[in-house]
């Protein structure tokens, strides 16, 4: 994979996001105009700039349209860091575009999304101002997007949609578009054929985005787990971007049967991933993007939830198992920047222990593996 881009974490974006978006958001609304749905809808497009996780999210999205009318074209924009995941899913769907954006040149953005005009268009982040802008200069006919608590950015949308922190994020997507008399069950989805192999065991320990170290579980844990994986004569591989590499390779070297380990952070791309977790007879993930990938490729997995709320942001498939930390702050985020500390004690306080008797408990160990 490929190594996680600036943008999502740029501080100067944020800045600038917060301190020109607000105050050209409030400008722009004193010229905006009321419009009303099309009665007839040929192209949606939708907008999602940032986070491979989220992106998964988006396949529920995709399904229901399609589902509602397989003739609509859909346009997704991404941004660089979703780019990768999102021209894979064009093998999946018919009638799906991907296009990306120059995120740091708002402008050639902005030229870019102008290039066609939609019937709808539909962003679906949360809370950045600038991807409001991106929509109210699109040629859309009609444009839909969150109202987020503090954010201010919902005044440019023909229809705005109240951002939920007590429900699963799909759920909020899928209000999106139900103003548009689209309401189907989709869950997140990744289509491929693999035949499973039992021995076969995937950890992820790397979480990406800001403040990352506060969802990382802690080495010694991780290596104790994979000393007992590797004990019952399975297979662990080790994935994450490039700039994950070292510190798997250093994580082998603590481990007891290092034969048995196979580090991928930094070899394999997105796709060789994806095709490794459909593989796989078990997912061991932190929250992140390859833990929904595992979802949607209704993986047998455990999810490891500290700072994060599974029930905003958990594995949806019912293959899952989550477990979530004890610690009395957990969860503290929502948007994904309202951190409560600068120690992930609420990772630390998910054991060892309890991870091996989930395993146990799904049969995963047991002398059908042994063999």
């Amino acid at each position: 994979m490929k190594k996680y881009n600036t943008e999502r974490g740029s501080t100067l974006l944020k800045f600038v996001d917060r301190y020109i978006g607000i105050p050209l958001i409030f400008l722009l609304r004193l010229i905006s105009k009321k419009r009303e749905v099309p009665r007839q809808i040929k192209n949606i497009a939708l907008l999602k700039t940032a986070a491979i996780g989220d992106t998964v999210l988006l396949t529920a999205i995709i399904s229901d349209i399609q589902e509602f009318n397989k003739n609509i074209h859909i346009t997704l924009f991404t941004g660089s860091s979703n780019y990768e995941f999102a021209r894979i899913l064009e093998k999946q769907y018919i009638n799906l575009s991907i296009v990306k954006l120059p995120i740091k040149n708002p402008l050639k953005a902005i030229k870019i999304i102008r290039q066609k005009k939609y019937d709808i268009f539909i962003d679906f982040d949360s809370w950045p101002r600038l991807n409001a802008l991106l929509t109210y200069s699109s040629n859309a006919s009609f444009t839909i997007g969150f109202k987020t608590k503090n954010q201010f950015r919902h005044y440019l949308y023909n229809k705005y949609i109240e951002h939920n922190w007590n429900i699963h994020e799909v759920e909020n997507y899928k209000n999106l578009i139900k103003y548009i008399g689209i309401d189907k069950n989709n869950l997140p989805n990744i289509k491929i054929d693999s035949k499973k192999n039992k021995k076969i065991i995937v950890i992820h320990m790397f979480p990406g985005g800001s403040k990352s170290h506060l969802k990382e579980w802690p080495n010694e844990f991780w290596i104790q787990l994979i000393n007992y994986l590797t004990s019952n004569n399975l297979h662990v591989y080790l994935t994450g971007a490039p700039v994950d590499k070292v510190k798997a390779l250093n994580v082998k070297k603590c481990c007891t049967n290092a034969d048995s380990i196979f580090v991928v952070a930094g070899k394999y791309s997105l796709n060789d991933t994806i095709n490794l977790l459909s593989e796989s007879n078990f997912v061991i993930s932190i929250d992140t993007g390859i833990m929904h990938i595992a979802s949607a490729l209704n993986c047998n997995l455990i999810t490891l939830h500290g700072p994060t709320s599974s029930m905003r942001w958990g594995a949806l498939n019912n293959n899952s198992i989550v477990i979530n930390s004890n610690l009395e702050c957990s969860p503290c985020l929502n948007l994904g920047f309202e951190h409560g500390c600068n120690i992930n004690r609420c990772m630390q306080k998910i054991s060892v222990h309890h991870v091996i008797e989930k395993l146990n408990l799904r049969g995963e160990i047991n002398d059908n593996i042994r063999k």
